[in-house]
């Protein structure tokens, strides 16, 4: 005769208390995905996740936002040299850094078209394979260094990092800038230590960088910058100025200024004129001894004992 109680109830569960898996209970003999849509193997195509091998899994809307976000972070990496980030995505930049150190050491086409349609920025494909195989050379690997920022942020309690290549004195570009102190303008380039105050950039570099710049100093960006503010305060954010009490980010006279001080702070240019030809250059062969000659003939290969 059945119970009551085992009608009531059903069937007791099979093991009472904590019970240990089987060997291979976590295997799926069945897989839905049999192979995956691309080779994570291959520089900047990892995929995101919490398991080992996979880059950290940093907050984003969707999958296509937190690729979006990694182009961002890596493009600003790329053009400033450091970039300040929060949480989970700084350890996901730092490995990310390091694959584009990878394409540019490698340095054939197919790396540089992958390294361009991962960035925002075509001129940061050219900046990178320019600058970074010289700058690595001594190094095979941990490219990038990642520093835990002492406060965290105020909005979300997010901790902060401060991202940044390393090996900085065999860059170019970025030789003898000061971050301890952001500029007085986001646009304006960093600060130069006070040894290095002389010291001159690639001219290409500092064009694009003036270019880069010049679209915050215009008056459509500052009529977009008064319309931003009034929107936040549409959307009811607070301490938000009226955009009538917004001031242009850049006026002529401060253009003048800064411009004056950079003359002032850079060393002195010779004049040279291009089209006398009685103009020699150190490393053309005349200086060693011989007579120069502007046959456009090299100077004598030297001897090695």
């Amino acid at each position: 005769m059945l119970r009551w109680s085992r009608l009531l109830r059903g069937r007791p569960p099979p093991v009472m208390g904590h019970a240990k898996r089987m060997r291979f209970a976590g295997v799926d003999d069945n897989p839905s995905v049999t192979h995956k849509p691309w080779d994570t193997s291959e520089p900047l195509m990892a995929d995101y996740g919490w398991e080992r091998g996979k880059l950290p899994k940093f907050r984003a809307r969707s999958p296509f936002h937190r690729q979006q976000i990694a182009r961002r972070m890596v493009t600003e990496l790329i053009r400033k040299d450091y970039v300040i980030v929060g949480g989970a995505r700084a350890p996901a930049l730092r490995i990310l850094a390091d694959h584009v150190v990878e394409l540019a050491k490698a340095g054939d086409t197919d790396s540089r078209q992958q390294l361009a349609y991962f960035l925002h920025d075509p001129l940061m494909v050219d900046k990178a394979f320019d600058e970074y195989p010289r700058r690595f050379r001594d190094m095979n690997a941990k490219y990038a260094m990642m520093t835990r920022l002492k406060g965290r942020r105020r909005s979300d309690n997010v901790a902060m990092y401060f991202v940044e290549y390393k090996n900085r004195d065999m860059s170019d570009n970025h030789k003898g800038e000061d971050y301890t102190a952001g500029p007085e303008r986001f646009f304006l380039p960093p600060r130069i230590i006070e040894t290095e105050k002389g010291i001159q950039r690639p001219p290409h570099m500092q064009m694009a960088f003036d270019r880069w710049a010049s679209k915050f100093k215009t008056e459509e960006f500052h009529h977009w910058w008064r319309l931003r503010h009034a929107k936040l305060r549409y959307w009811g954010v607070r301490n938000v100025p009226h955009p009538s009490d917004v001031d242009p980010l850049w006026t002529e006279k401060e253009e003048e200024e800064w411009h004056n001080e950079m003359l002032a702070n850079t060393s002195d240019f010779e004049d040279f004129d291009l089209d006398d030809d009685s103009y020699e250059a150190a490393g053309e062969g005349g200086s060693q001894g011989g007579s120069s000659s502007l046959s456009g003939i090299g100077p004598e290969p030297q001897k090695k004992y």
